[in-house]
C-alpha cells in the first residue's frame, strides 16, 4: 500500500529571535486546506532537490515576505506524515533553524496563494501549546538555543 502513495519533499523552518534572553518563535495560522497553527514549511519545486537552502529561502520569502534572515543550521530531523485520506505520504526531509529580527515587517499576503491569515511571535511554552501538530510541538520542545 505504501509504495503507491505519492511523496512530497518539503523543507521546514523554525524561525526564531532572542528577546530579553529568551527565544521567541514565529508561528503561522494556516487557512488553506486546514486550520491551525504551524511552523513555516513548503514543498520543493522542480529543480530544488539539490539545494534545500534555496528552497527554504524561496519559501520564507513567499510566505512571510521577510528579506533579512540567517539560515543558521540544518537540524538532523526527518518528519513523516500522511494526509487525512492516507493517499499521500508527505515527508519533510529537512528542518532548518532560521534567525530573524522579530521587529522586521512580515507580510502574509504577497503570495498568489494565501496559506495563512495571521502570525504570532510566541515564547517556547506558548508555541508548544498553540502548534496544531505534535511533530511541530516536539521540535520546539526539544530545541536547545
Amino acid at each position: 500500500m505504501e509504495k503507491s502513495l505519492k511523496t512530497f519533499k518539503k523543507v521546514q523552518a523554525i524561525i526564531y529571535d532572542i528577546k530579553d534572553n529568551k527565544p521567541y518563535f514565529l508561528i503561522l495560522h494556516r487557512t488553506l486546506r486546514w486550520k491551525g497553527w504551524e511552523l513555516l514549511k513548503g514543498t520543493l519545486e522542480k529543480g530544488e532537490e539539490k539545494s534545500l537552502r534555496k528552497a527554504l529561502e524561496r519559501e520564507i520569502k513567499e510566505e512571510t515576505n521577510l528579506k533579512n534572515f540567517k539560515i543558521e543550521k540544518r537540524l538532523n530531523k526527518q518528519i513523516k506524515f500522511y494526509n487525512k485520506q492516507k493517499t499521500a505520504k508527505n515527508i519533510i526531509l529537512d528542518v532548518f533553524l532560521v534567525r530573524v529580527n522579530l521587529n522586521q515587517k512580515i507580510s502574509l499576503h504577497k503570495n498568489t496563494v494565501i496559506e495563512h491569515d495571521r502570525y504570532k511571535w510566541v515564547n517556547k511554552n506558548t508555541a508548544i501549546k498553540m502548534l496544531t501538530f505534535g511533530n511541530a510541538r516536539s521540535l520546539i520542545r526539544n530545541l536547545r538555543l
